[in-house]
């Protein structure tokens, strides 16, 4: 019972990192110590397997990719999960300025600490930096009328994409939802599918194929390059968390929203300064007080905490 409560609790861990943006669950499951375990049971979802379970062989299969780990900590993932968007969502709905300013520090912080893992800076390592940074640039300035963000092949993309993140410490499922603009479409809908509304059943499907596709095929990619090309893996990371804190400003005019199940969702927003955010007649969905002190101190707070943790968990 104590390890299955141990196992759980991490899982719980690792699936409320993932719903928070800079926050890693691969991060929590190395610094538990069961990221080597989780890696090795995913990747031996593998022919092998198949052969196994086609003679019936049913317990060596789960012997194999270690089944009994795997659920456990699957259990307590979805518990974390569902904890983590029920919290996100009620904040972001009646505290928006507040929950960017908390995101982005905590992602301006994420940056320092992956850059900080880069073992050799060199003109190589600052050209990826530079082309993570632009690339992330010029997805979330980018025109969203260019790619249907509810169309189910971008929602199942987002979520091949965002679970293999999963197996790479440093980089957040939820990070690269917020660089699709995904993140406050998929994280309603999942919160709206728990409370049994299921008007957006097809998004959420589509989504959950993604991730099961994505985890044993993409994953397996990243993971490869992360093990052979560390140093501009990381390069690359840092840009993009680098890139995105444009998008994840808190102080943004809205200027483009569609009506979504009774609510308004941002399709196109301008970072502005809190100055002339306060100055805006009409503002949807983040409105127009700039709440500037209680913003700047979870700013500064949460940047002084994270990198807090980083340089003890380092000793």
């Amino acid at each position: 019972m104590n390890r299955f409560l141990a196992l759980f609790t991490k899982g719980m861990a690792m699936g409320m990192a993932e719903v928070v943006p800079g926050v890693s669950g691969g991060t929590i499951a190395f610094i538990t110590g069961i990221y080597e375990k989780l890696i090795a049971s995913i990747r031996n979802f593998d022919t092998t397997l198949i052969q196994k379970l086609k003679n019936r062989e049913w317990s060596e299969a789960c012997s194999y990719v270690n089944a009994d780990f795997l659920i456990r900590l699957f259990l307590g993932m979805v518990f974390g999960i569902i904890i983590g968007i029920f919290g996100i969502t009620y904040f972001i709905d009646n505290y928006p300025i507040h929950v960017w300013a908390f995101f982005f520090s905590l992602i301006a912080a994420s940056s320092f600490i992956v850059a900080r893992d880069i073992k050799i800076f060199n003109w190589q390592t600052i050209l990826f930096i530079l082309i993570g940074t632009l690339f992330a640039l010029w997805v979330t300035t980018g025109n969203p009328r260019s790619v249907d963000q509810s169309s189910l092949l971008f929602i199942f993309v987002s979520g091949i994409l965002a679970i293999s993140a999963l197996l790479l410490p440093g980089l957040s499922g939820s990070f690269i939802l917020l660089l699709l603009g995904m993140y406050t479409i998929i994280i309603p809908a999942v919160r709206d599918l728990l409370s049994g509304n299921f008007a957006e059943l097809s998004t959420v499907l589509s989504f959950g194929a993604g991730c099961i596709v994505g985890i044993f095929t993409l994953s397996r990619v990243l993971h490869w390059g992360y093990l052979r090309f560390r140093d501009p893996v990381l390069a690359l990371l840092t840009g993009f968390m680098l890139g995105s804190l444009n998008k994840i400003w808190p102080w943004q005019h809205v200027v483009g929203t569609i009506e979504k199940n009774g609510r308004d969702v941002v399709t196109k927003s301008l970072s502005v300064s809190p100055k002339t955010f306060a100055n805006l007649t009409e503002n949807p969905v983040f409105g127009t007080d700039p709440h500037m002190t209680v913003s700047v101190l979870i700013m500064c707070v949460t940047f002084i905490v994270v990198i807090s943790i980083a340089f003890v968990s380092k000793k």
